[in-house]
């Protein structure tokens, strides 16, 4: 289901455009929320209608009202079972009660979610694999996973997409993918793991943006652009080997092109079906179609931009989170 698919779903279900859209938001990227939140949303001022919206959701039992500090406003919990169904996620985890803790990183990324509402935002594992794996064309192996074992162990492992389980969106036209990873700790290893982990993706992609976000606390712009230095300078992504495969490639698909098989050997053909598959995607598309007019001037401009640091095919931004989670302890956010 689409994210218009859902919020459809949803206004069937007696909602307004606006509330279905932020219901749906939350269910997809939280399950839980506050009364700031919506009313941030929707625009309109703190009170009344704010608080008889969220507490209608109560009366209908689609969700739980509850308080962790005594001082301190409301949550809401979405946990209805048939909620979910609607949006075909009957089985998210966003439906199960959270310690406070992980209950303040749900709060932390549906604050970013909502401050960049109009973009197109990708949420659930089935939907991210989906657009790469689909829509991009990137293999499923070069996909974030994590493999785990059954229980039974004469049944194979399972195996599960982007385990870091945030959000993705697609901004601008062409559409670039950002990436949001959240950080909640001082060390800048969170966000060292998590360019790790989306290297392989990283290398199927002709752009890409990272978005460091966080409270104030936490979210150290300069370590956070330190990692990203290193990491682009690392081993871990070895782009030189990759232009010389596209350039292999291209010269061979020429071949191909102008039915000159016989310049290719039984493992030339080999090799070919296999980039052929790896570089099946709009960007590597364009970049052949360059380089027929330009020739190698173009891979050496797409090689320059790989190794480019953060302005180059991949970039950095931050975001510092204007909110305070301390009700949610002296480290809110880091369980």
């Amino acid at each position: 289901m689409t994210f218009e698919h859902r919020v459809e779903a949803v206004e069937a279900l007696g909602f307004t455009s606006r509330q279905a859209r932020f219901l749906v938001l939350v269910a997809l990227h939280s399950g839980y929320c506050l009364r700031r939140q919506y009313a941030a949303f929707s625009g309109v001022s703190y009170g009344k209608n704010v608080r008889d919206f969220l507490d209608s959701l109560v009366a209908k039992q689609l969700a739980e009202r509850f308080q962790i500090r005594a001082d301190r406003g409301h949550l809401y919990h979405l946990c209805a079972r048939p909620f979910y169904r609607v949006l075909g996620q009957e089985h998210n985890r966003n439906r199960r009660a959270a310690s406070a803790a992980l209950i303040a990183r749900k709060l932390m990324v549906l604050d970013f979610v909502l401050s960049h509402s109009h973009a197109q935002w990708i949420a659930t594992e089935e939907d991210k694999v989906q657009l790469f794996a689909e829509r991009l064309n990137v293999p499923r192996a070069d996909l974030p996973q994590r493999a785990f074992a059954a229980a039974d162990n004469r049944d194979r492992p399972t195996t599960r997409y982007f385990p870091h389980k945030l959000p993705v969106a697609m901004v601008g036209d062409p559409p670039v993918v950002h990436f949001m990873v959240l950080i909640t700790d001082t060390t800048g290893r969170a966000l060292e793991q998590f360019l790790q982990d989306h290297a392989d993706l990283f290398r199927r992609l002709s752009a890409w943006s990272v978005v460091a976000v966080g409270p104030s606390a936490s979210l150290n712009v300069a370590d956070c652009e330190g990692a990203f230095a290193r990491f682009l300078k690392s081993p871990v992504v070895p782009f030189s080997e990759r232009i010389d495969d596209l350039r292999w490639y291209f010269t061979s698909r020429r071949s191909v092109d102008d039915g000159e098989l016989s310049r290719l050997s039984m493992s030339d053909i080999d090799r070919f079906r296999q980039l052929r598959r790896s570089f099946n995607s709009a960007p590597f598309e364009a970049l052949y179609r360059a380089w027929i007019v330009r020739g190698d001037e173009v891979l050496v401009a797409y090689g320059a931009a790989q190794e480019g640091g953060p302005n180059g095919v991949g970039r950095l931004m931050t975001q510092t989170l204007p909110f305070d989670y301390s009700q949610f302890g002296s480290l809110p956010g880091v369980a």
